[in-house]
C-alpha cells in the first residue's frame, strides 16, 4: 500500500508544479566564492560556499546527491526518499509531505532541499529557524537536466555534474532522433485505475511519451491529471497501455470491457516503475528510454 500512497503524495505535488527556474546562478561578489542561485519560486538563494551538512526532503534531489557522489554529504532524507539503496541507512526527517521540522532542526544543516506544491509552505519556518532553503522540481527531462546542473553548482562539483548531464542529454538526444520520422501510436498512461486516471499536459509522463514518439490520450486534457470516463477510453482505443508496476499485466488484461481495445487484442500493456516516470531525477531517461522501447519495440 505504501506504494501506491506514494504516487498519490507525488501527483498531488507535480500538481502544483511552477514552471521555469531561470538562469543557474548570478555571482553577487567578486571577492568571495558567494553566489545567488535562482530556485523554482523564483527565489533568489545565497550560498556563501559550497554546504557540507545536507538535508533533502525530496527524492528526486536525494537520487541527484547521491549520482552526484556527494552521500556523505547528506545528513537526512525522508521515509520516501528509497533510491538508491544507501539513501536507505540515511537518517530519516520523517515523511514528504510531513517532514519533522525539529529533527531537520537538530541534523544543523548548511541547506534544505525541498519541491515545490504542499512542500512549499515549509520553506518559511525553516527560515525563520535560519536554515537556507532551496526549491527545486521539473515538469520536463530538459528542465531535470537544468536542475542537476544548478544541484552541482550548488554543491561545487562541476566536473562530475558535467559528465552526468552530458551522458543524460546524448541519451535523450538519441530517442529523439531515432523515433522522429516514426508514427505516434497512441498511448494510455494508467496513473490511477479507480477512478481510472492519466496524465496529461504539463507533466513528466506526458513529456516522455512525446519524447519516445507517442501522442499520449489525455494529452488534450485541462488539467494535468485527469479523470477519464471509460467511453472516453474506448473511444480513443489506444495502441499502447502503460501502467504503474503495482498492477499486474494479467489482471489488466481481464478487467470487463477490455477485450475490445485495440492494446488488449494486440497484448501491448505494459507495466512500468513510476519512479522512472514521475520522479525529476537522474533515471527519469531510463524512464524515457522504457517507454521509447515499448512504442517502437522495433527501433531498439
Amino acid at each position: 500500500m505504501k506504494g501506491t500512497y506514494k504516487v498519490l503524495v507525488l501527483l498531488i505535488a507535480f500538481t502544483f508544479l511552477l514552471s521555469g527556474c531561470g538562469s543557474n546562478a548570478i555571482d553577487v561578489n567578486t571577492n568571495t566564492d558567494s553566489k545567488i542561485f535562482k530556485d523554482v519560486l523564483g527565489r533568489e538563494v545565497e550560498i556563501l560556499e559550497p554546504p557540507q551538512r545536507v538535508i533533502s526532503l525530496t527524492p528526486a534531489v536525494t537520487e541527484i546527491l547521491f549520482e552526484l557522489e556527494l552521500g556523505d554529504k547528506v545528513m537526512g532524507v525522508t521515509e520516501y526518499c528509497t533510491f538508491p539503496e544507501e539513501a536507505l541507512s540515511k537518517p530519516k526527517m520523517g515523511g514528504f509531505e510531513d517532514p519533522n521540522i525539529e529533527l531537520v532542526v537538530d541534523a544543523e544543516p548548511d541547506i534544505v532541499f525541498v519541491a515545490a506544491g504542499i512542500q512549499t509552505e515549509l520553506i518559511e519556518r525553516l527560515e525563520e529557524l535560519g536554515i537556507t532553503v532551496f526549491c527545486l522540481d521539473a515538469a520536463s527531462v530538459d528542465q531535470v537536466i537544468k536542475n542537476i546542473s544548478m544541484v552541482g553548482d550548488i554543491m561545487g562539483v562541476p566536473e562530475i555534474t558535467k559528465s552526468l548531464t552530458d551522458e543524460m542529454q546524448e541519451k535523450v538526444d538519441y530517442i529523439v532522433d531515432k523515433v522522429k520520422d516514426q508514427e505516434k501510436p497512441v498511448v494510455f498512461f494508467e496513473v490511477w485505475d479507480e477512478p481510472l486516471m492519466s496524465a496529461g499536459p504539463g507533466t513528466f509522463i506526458d513529456s516522455i511519451i512525446n519524447l519516445a514518439g507517442g501522442s499520449n490520450l489525455a494529452g488534450d486534457a485541462d488539467t494535468q491529471f485527469p479523470q477519464l470516463s471509460m467511453e472516453i477510453l474506448f473511444e480513443r482505443d489506444p495502441d499502447v497501455y502503460i501502467a504503474n508496476d503495482f498492477h499486474k499485466k494479467g489482471d489488466i488484461m481481464t478487467r470487463p470491457g477490455y477485450e475490445t481495445l485495440k492494446a488488449i487484442k494486440t497484448e501491448r500493456v505494459y507495466t512500468l516503475n513510476d519512479d522512472l516516470v514521475t520522479l525529476p531525477g537522474p533515471r527519469i531517461v531510463l524512464g524515457l528510454e522504457e517507454v521509447a522501447k515499448i512504442i517502437h519495440p522495433e527501433l531498439f
